[in-house]
C-alpha cells in the first residue's frame, strides 16, 4: 500500500535520512521508534513533502510510493487528496476555532465534505468528548482533548493512510493507555497506520510491525512483538 524507497533528506548540507527504506500494507499499524532527534518527524514530514516549506536548504531523494503511485515531491494537499493524513506532534489544532470547525476543515476537499456528516458521527463515536466540546474553542480545552481534535480532524478527510506523530507526548498516564486504543480501532476501520512514537512498550504492544530509525538510519525492523524481545530494545529503550 505505501512503500519509501532509499530516502535521503539533507538540510543545509547535513544529512538527516539516509537510505531509509519501509513499507505499510493495508490494515497494518507500522511504527518507528527511535531517540530524540533520530529523524523519525523529518520522515513524516518528508511523506507529504512539508520540509521545503519548512526549513530552508532541505533536499529530498529517493522514492515514496503510495497504492502504485510515485508521491515523491507532491504537494501536502495532492498526499491528502490520494488518502494520506498527518497528525503532526504537539496536537496543533487551530486556536480560536471551536471543536466543530476545526473538524469540518479537516473535511474540506470535495469527496470528504460530501461525507461529513457520517464522518463526523465516526469521529464522535471514537471521541465523545468532542461531542460534549463542540462549540468550545479549541484553546481552553486540556492537552488529551486537543489530541483528540487533532486525530478526529485528520480522520474527516478520510484517510486511507494516517502518519501519526507522537500522538501520546505530554499526556497523563491514563490518556496514552486511551490514545493507543483509540488507534487500534481506527486501524480495525480500514485505515492504515504508519506511527512514530516514543512509548516504545504500548507502540510495539499494538503494531504489526516496526522499524529502528537511529542516527538517521533503519538498523532493525521486523515484527513488532519479535522487537519487544530484543535485548538492544530491552536495554536501550525499556531500561530493562
Amino acid at each position: 500500500m505505501f512503500e519509501v524507497r532509499h530516502l535521503q533528506v539533507d538540510i543545509d548540507d547535513i544529512p538527516i535520512l539516509r537510505d531509509v527504506s519501509l513499507q505499510v500494507a493495508p490494515g497494518e499499524i507500522v511504527t518507528v521508534i527511535g531517540p530524540n532527534g533520530a529523524g523519525k518527524s523529518t520522515l513524516l514530514f518528508s511523506i507529504v513533502n512539508l520540509l521545503p516549506s519548512r526549513i530552508e536548504g532541505s533536499q529530498t531523494r529517493g522514492e515514496i510510493h503510495f497504492l502504485g503511485k510515485s508521491i515523491l515531491g507532491f504537494s501536502p494537499e495532492q498526499t491528502v487528496r490520494l488518502g494520506i493524513a498527518l497528525v503532526p506532534e504537539g496536537a496543533r489544532v487551530f486556536p480560536q476555532m471551536t471543536v466543530l470547525d476545526n473538524l469540518r476543515m479537516g473535511s474540506y476537499l470535495p469527496q470528504a465534505r460530501s461525507e461529513r456528516k457520517t464522518t463526523l458521527e465516526e469521529v464522535f463515536h471514537l471521541f465523545p468528548r468532542l461531542r460534549e466540546r463542540l462549540n468550545q474553542k479549541a484553546h481552553t480545552l486540556s492537552g488529551g482533548e486537543r489530541q483528540m481534535l487533532a486525530i478526529g480532524r485528520a480522520l474527516m478527510a478520510q484517510p486511507r493512510l494516517l502518519l501519526l506523530d507522537e500522538p501520546s507526548l505530554g499526556l497523563q498516564p491514563m490518556l496514552v493507555q486511551k490514545t493507543f486504543e483509540t488507534i487500534t480501532h481506527i486501524r480495525r476501520r480500514g485505515v492504515s497506520i504508519l506511527l512514530v512514537e516514543q512509548n516504545v512498550q504500548f507502540s510495539l504492544e499494538i503494531s504489526e510491525r516496526a522499524y529502528v530509525l537511529e542516527n538517521g538510519r533503519i538498523t532493525m525492523e521486523g515484527e513488532a512483538k519479535a522487537l519487544l524481545k530484543s535485548d538492544h530494545i530491552r536495554k536501550a529503550y525499556l531500561a530493562i
